[in-house]
């Protein structure tokens, strides 16, 4: 078997694509920085387009990946994508991933592309391989367990009482925990962990992400009181570059510290962090970490220090990916949902049957490949382009 095309389905979804600027936090001392999305100016608006991959091969089995983040617009980051990838791809065998993933690694490198690039590959690679198998990803990784509990991530809000409210519904909905993404100054931010402690009680999971907003003595004055509260990690809280700053923040605070999501190295850079005791949990994603096959290293190397590896986001292919691969790792607890409605997590137009929650978990697919089921007639409809 091998491949013998790739192709990319740009979608319109219907919405016109935000723009997105930064801004400075007011009522801080310092210039603190975070990013609102702005409805665009009707002369300009242009729609919102998903890249959806399709990699064939001479069998009649296709992988499939959506582009989960674009980093801009998706029609040029889909041109450049196949610039870079379809003829390393085309003729390869594609069962074999960890020669791709390798190939496509170096790739990134000589072009200059973002780290990110490569992961979409390697997640339709493994849906064939499932394909092929008839057997679920998950069966192919040596299954643990064949439901995931999950949580609820909020966005940044300017009130307090928008973080209470979709707490409230998210517990009421039987999830198993509830992620702060609040970044309104290290003050602020502790009020809201602490009304949202208060209004939901001390049997829920809390988590608080500031996105690398803090410096190290906000960070140890915002850590200290989530202590207090019973918050189970603090994530982000520095410049993730900073290691000596992580470090210290470790050996400072009884709270567990989770980063590495957004430093580029997949495997290596999680050593390197756990070599240096700058996190107590590492942070993987099927995307960042290069793939399924990135993030199953990233989640043995975190295992081996004896370390959690908890993994960002629903992740691509529509929230299957993580599915697939945190239901064979033992050494992570949750599966993220992160800017949804907590009453449909996973809806999607784009498959007859979008991933399944229950009680707060995730329910792992047992289709083989990625166990997808496109609604292709919904997908042609809103295909603008075919590259």
């Amino acid at each position: 078997m091998l491949i013998n095309d790739v192709k990319i389905h740009l979608l319109d979804l219907g919405r016109p694509r935000a723009v997105r600027r930064m801004f400075i936090i007011p009522g801080q001392t310092r210039a603190q920085f975070d990013r609102r999305a702005h409805p665009p100016e009707p002369a300009t608006a242009e729609p919102e387009l998903l890249a959806l991959i399709r990699i064939q091969t001479d069998a009649g089995i296709e992988g499939l990946c959506d582009a989960f983040y674009t980093f801009g617009p998706a029609r040029p980051f889909a041109q450049t994508w196949l610039d870079a990838f379809r003829h390393e791809l085309v003729g390869v065998d594609p069962l074999d991933r960890e020669y791709i993933y390798q190939k496509l690694w170096f790739a990134n490198r000589f072009n200059w592309l973002h780290p990110w690039m490569i992961g979409y590959a390697d997640v339709a690679l493994w849906d064939i391989a499932g394909k092929a198998a008839g057997m679920p990803v998950c069966k192919l990784l040596g299954r643990f367990r064949d439901r995931i509990p999950a949580y609820v991530s909020s966005g940044n809000y300017p009130e307090l009482d928008a973080f209470v409210e979709l707490g409230l519904r998210v517990k009421a909905l039987g999830f198993k925990g509830y992620k702060l993404h609040s970044r309104l100054g290290p003050e602020r931010d502790i009020a809201v962990a602490r009304a949202v402690r208060e209004a939901l009680g001390d049997d829920l999971a809390l988590m608080h992400d500031p996105v690398q907003t803090y410096t190290y003595p906000e960070a140890v004055r915002v850590g200290r009181a989530l202590e207090e509260l019973d918050y189970k990690w603090l994530e982000e809280p520095l410049q993730e570059h900073d290691l000596p700053a992580l470090t210290k923040l470790c050996a400072t605070l009884d709270l567990p510290i989770a980063a590495g999501e957004w430093v580029f190295g997949g495997p290596h850079i999680a050593a390197t962090m756990l070599a240096q005791n700058a996190a107590d949990i590492i942070r993987g994603d099927a995307v960042v970490s290069g793939g399924i096959t990135g993030l199953m290293k990233v989640a043995h190397v975190a295992e081996g220090w004896g370390a959690p590896c908890e993994v960002h986001e629903r992740g691509p292919a529509f929230g299957f990916a993580h599915a697939h691969a945190l239901a064979a790792m033992s050494n992570c607890e949750y599966f993220e949902f992160n800017g949804v409605d907590p009453a449909e997590p996973s809806a999607t137009p784009l498959l007859k049957q979008p991933l399944k929650v229950e009680d707060g978990n995730v329910i792992v697919p047992d289709g083989p490949g990625l166990g997808l089921e496109p609604n292709w007639d919904e997908i042609e409809r809103r295909t603008v382009e075919v590259l």
